[in-house]
């Protein structure tokens, strides 16, 4: 298979995923719902699942979650762990997230060298800064031209795309 035959089929791919996750995603919140309908009238949790010819395929089970405690109140959270617990509270010096974010990527955009790193401004050379070298591209972006996905979906509904070739398990050509 060329580069070009592996693109498409990653396109292709892509679109039919995106298609069944979303139908994926409305069915099964359509099912939870008529779960917690059926708990609420018939005090039922679980299912079985059926193909047409009664096979059974799968049991649906409601999960219920258990209560979690969280902190409401950080500031008095800490203050009682202070007072009660005083060796598992700590003190920490950094430097804001934030504000190192914004300036590792200010300085990143400047282009630095893999020499060492300064300041735009002054020149001084910043401590504890280096320069890490880009890595090698670990995956691509893929935007479906406008209308791609229509025209995946109709090549589909006419047979021009062989789904049985095109996802042959063993890589092999099927017959």
């Amino acid at each position: 298979m060329n580069l070009r035959d592996r693109a498409t089929r990653v396109v292709v791919l892509r679109v039919l995923r995106d298609a069944v996750e979303a139908e994926y995603r409305a069915e099964r919140r359509a099912v939870l719902h008529g779960l917690r309908a059926a708990r609420a009238e018939l005090a039922l949790k679980s299912m079985r699942v059926t193909l047409p010819d009664d096979t059974p395929i799968a049991t649906l089970t409601l999960i219920d979650p258990r209560p979690a405690v969280v902190v409401a109140d950080e500031d008095a959270f800490t203050a009682w762990v202070a007072a009660n617990h005083p060796g598992e509270v700590e003190t920490l010096v950094q430097v804001r997230p934030a504000w190192k974010q914004e300036f590792l990527g200010r300085l990143a955009r400047s282009g630095p060298d893999a020499g060492p790193v300064a300041d735009p401004h002054t020149g001084e050379v910043i401590p504890g800064l280096a320069v890490s070298p880009a890595p090698e591209p670990r995956s691509f972006s893929l935007r479906p031209v406008p209308g791609g996905a229509e025209r995946v979906a109709r090549a589909w509904d006419t047979g021009e795309i062989d789904l049985r070739r095109l996802l042959a398990l063993d890589g092999g050509e099927t017959r």
